[in-house]
């Protein structure tokens, strides 16, 4: 019998980091976001998860959500997926936990997540230490050691998962900033719980 072949949950937060490039340090919140994109912010999760998966498109089986939440890198990389939440057109925060809680339910082999911190933290909430979890580094704050150390690291580590090659799990920390304390120029942080996650020195957040 053939080895069964490790699926990957993937959620992208299609608005994570369009509040960096223009000044806003955070992209929390209707008003913020809709400031980011008065000042002509673009989405980057999608190019960066893109990074992250471009040399594996072949390999990965994938379950994901509808359009910018996942399944519009199809059009891209042509990997092989299975969408299993259909997000709205204009996500929120509510899309991305019923998305992990679903993957989670059916097993998934490894989360992984684009966004930064409040995606971060919005995966701890749906997931807990139930699934193993890994974050592509997409957003303004990455302060949690839940993250990839750069896309391409982390879609390095989801490959390993993915063919089934031995990795050590550890439990890390999510943590976010306040983004309005740190707007004004003061680091204000809270740990909102811990993932497992694969680990690598090299490959991972510190």
């Amino acid at each position: 019998m053939a080895d069964r072949k490790a699926v990957i949950g993937l959620v992208i937060n299609p608005i994570a980091g369009m509040g960096g490039k223009v000044a806003l340090k955070g992209t929390d919140g209707k008003e913020t976001l809709d400031k980011a994109r008065e000042r002509g912010a673009r989405p980057e999760s999608l190019k960066k998860t893109e990074r992250a998966l471009r040399p594996y498109s072949g390999q990965l089986q994938l379950l994901t959500v509808s359009g910018t939440m996942g399944a519009a890198l199809r059009e891209k990389m042509g990997f092989s997926y299975t969408i299993v939440y259909e997000s709205r057109e204009e996500t929120t925060e509510h899309d991305t936990v019923a998305a992990a809680e679903i993957m989670t339910e059916k097993g998934v082999d490894l989360l992984l997540f684009a966004g930064g911190d409040g995606t971060a933290r919005n995966i701890c909430q749906a997931v807990g230490e139930r699934v193993p979890v890994l974050g592509i580094p997409a957003g303004v704050k990455i302060q949690s050691a839940v993250f990839g150390l750069t896309p391409e690291a982390a879609g390095a580590m989801a490959a390993m998962v993915a063919q089934g090659l031995p990795v050590s799990m550890s439990e890390r920390e999510v943590v976010d900033l306040n983004e309005d304390e740190y707007r004004k120029g003061r680091v204000s942080s809270k740990l909102y719980g811990s993932l497992r996650v694969p680990y690598e020195p090299s490959y991972v957040q510190n």
